[in-house]
């Protein structure tokens, strides 16, 4: 959670040194627990796309939401396990300097939206939304999340990305819905 908060604040561009500290622990006893500060970048990744797999299972599996509801739900998950990130570059920063990671927190996002586009397709055939080009529901998707992680944005607009992500689920999916609804 310290390492967490460490990079809430500062972006991966914490050192060890500055986590030690924080704990109140030698470096050496932090390299005891993680042989590198890749490996605990990678572990905090890894606990938070868990975290988000967790939130989503449960939109999925919950039977009180409408098809309507689920499609909003999912398109606002951020992780939750670490609290809210303000540190807007960190997103840019994981991006250059821990292209594995980012590339697995990419890998997961590209996951969802299979998962998500699968749900649109299904609901398309019961009727419970109108039809729409799915290839191009899915770039307009990629896109704009892609562009939401952009910290610049971000910070002009004064925003974290769970707040991003809110917006613009509420604006997609009223484009969503029936006609008659």
């Amino acid at each position: 959670m310290a390492a967490a908060d460490e990079m809430k604040t500062r972006g991966v561009k914490f050192t060890m040194s500055d986590l030690a500290r924080r704990l109140s622990l030698s470096k050496t006893s932090l390299y005891e627990h993680f042989a590198s500060k890749n490996e605990l970048v990678h572990d905090i990744l890894a606990t938070a796309i868990q975290d988000v797999q967790n939130q989503e299972q449960e939109i999925y599996n919950n039977s009180g939401l409408s098809v309507v509801e689920k499609i909003q739900a999912l398109l606002k998950l951020a992780p939750k396990v670490f609290g809210s990130i303000n540190n807007h570059s960190l997103y840019d920063d994981l991006r250059h300097y821990y292209p594995n990671e980012w590339q697995m927190v990419s890998d997961c996002r590209d996951e969802q939206l299979n998962r998500l586009t699968s749900l649109v397709i299904q609901s398309i055939e019961t009727h419970s939304l109108r039809p729409v080009n799915v290839s191009v529901l899915k770039q307009i998707i990629t896109s704009v999340t892609k562009d939401l992680f952009n910290y610049r944005f971000l910070e002009e607009s004064n925003m974290t990305y769970a707040d991003s992500l809110s917006a613009m689920a509420d604006i997609f999916v009223f484009g969503l819905l029936p006609p008659n609804k």
